[in-house]
């Protein structure tokens, strides 16, 4: 049998994609992985989505051929720069004590890099099957979710507290780290799906936000498919009567299903700003104890548990302020200006369709990650906004040739 690199890849990252959509670090800590508990005994620390992208990346990088390829394509080789100064930053931190605080920065960060140095070698046929693994992913997240709050019962249950409210946990743990997975994918999905796949794809995961009761997530995504819907309406007159005569509709159904409480108490009885606010308020009010080496270097884990217990926050509920004092002013940015490189690099290669469509995707994501922590532990999110941004991309380009090739 002949060896095909080519083949390998594929089949490497699309098990990667699978294992990152289905198999949580929940999954992992709910079977006795300790894949992310503070104890340092045996347990898979790093993801199996990690690995084998690592070993995707190998593969294309074994041979002189592959690698010249790789090395003189922009989005690839700056991925990988990028990742090896993420990894360089890291193993100064390690030094500095912070093992067991920075390890989620493999399997968050790091890895997206590594998504994004492989997808540039992947064919339409690939972004295809991915899509459709993608919207299977969605309905049995969105399933999943409506059917513990309708049973009150949590599949996976994780052992964190985050509210008196029941909230669905499904397949990805903590209610807020479903949210940014399932927008992750999602938006892509809808930006990539014909009209109906795209409005049911809309109702399933708007119910499924309701499920993990997470209000800035569901804002940012009610907001987003709103202007959406009002620029499909701007392009004739004919959608813009479809637009007028069912806005009223969805509105009502909307009010119902958010108020009623049909699908998870916590929307409908928890206020604009409560106790989940007043945490989020602390977080930024907690800078105020750092002096400017600690703002611009970071702060010793234990200097940060400290400042946590004075300030009477359990946890940093704000991404931001949790890399800043994870990594300092400094690395932080040095960390946003690598994403937004590849982000800038998937916009303008020929690996999507438009810019648009990209930093939509994007921006989207970022407003919703923003609302949470998630990005401050292991979370696939980032990696699977990364691949799918470019699935989209693709498989508009694929539907947009067939539609040419049909008119011609």
């Amino acid at each position: 049998m002949i060896f095909s690199r080519a083949r390998c890849v594929s089949h490497l990252f699309s098990m990667a994609i699978f294992l990152s959509l289905f198999v949580s670090g929940a999954s992992l800590n709910y079977i006795g992985l300790n894949y992310s508990g503070d104890d340092a005994a045996s347990g898979v620390k790093i993801h199996p989505y990690v690995i084998l992208t690592a070993a995707s990346l190998f593969v294309l990088f074994w041979s002189n051929s592959s690698r010249n390829v790789m090395l003189s394509n922009r989005m690839s080789r700056r991925s990988i720069v990028f990742s090896i100064i993420i990894i360089f930053i890291l193993i100064i931190k390690f030094q500095s004590g912070a093992r067991q605080s920075l390890g989620f920065a493999v399997d968050t960060l790091v890895s997206a890099l590594w998504a994004a140095a492989v997808v540039p070698f992947l064919s339409e046929k690939f972004a295809t099957r991915i899509w459709r693994m993608g919207f299977v992913f969605v309905v049995i997240e969105c399933a999943i979710a409506a059917a513990e709050v309708v049973a009150k019962y949590q599949f996976i249950p994780i052992d964190t507290w985050y509210g008196s409210y029941f909230r669905a946990t499904a397949l990805h743990g903590h209610p807020l780290n479903n949210a940014l997975v399932l927008l992750s994918v999602v938006f892509s999905l809808q930006l990539s799906a014909s009209r109906r796949i795209s409005v049911f794809l809309f109702l399933i995961s708007t119910i499924a936000l309701t499920a993990f009761g997470a209000r800035g997530a569901l804002a940012v995504y009610l907001t987003t498919n709103c202007l959406m819907f009002v620029r499909f309406g701007l392009r004739s007159s004919g959608r813009l009567s479809v637009v007028l005569f069912s806005s009223p509709i969805i509105l009502i159904v909307l009010g119902w299903l958010l108020l009623s409480g049909a699908l998870g108490d916590r929307i409908a009885n928890v206020g604009a700003y409560d106790d989940s606010s007043d945490v989020r308020l602390h977080s930024i009010k907690m800078m105020e104890d750092l002096n400017w080496g600690n703002l611009l270097i970071g702060v010793d884990p234990d200097r940060v548990i400290e400042i946590m217990k004075n300030a009477n926050v359990g946890v940093v509920e704000n991404f931001l302020i949790a890399y800043v004092f994870l990594f300092g002013v400094v690395c932080t940015i040095i960390i946003f200006y690598c994403f937004w490189v590849i982000v800038q690099c998937l916009a303008r290669v020929g690996e999507v369709e438009s810019k648009e469509t990209v930093y939509a995707i994007f921006l989207v994501f970022f407003l919703v990650a923003i609302t949470n922590n998630s990005l401050a532990t292991k979370t696939p999110a980032l990696y699977l906004c990364i691949v799918f941004a470019w699935v989209a991309g693709r498989v508009k380009k694929v539907r947009k040739l067939k539609v040419n090739h049909k008119v011609i």
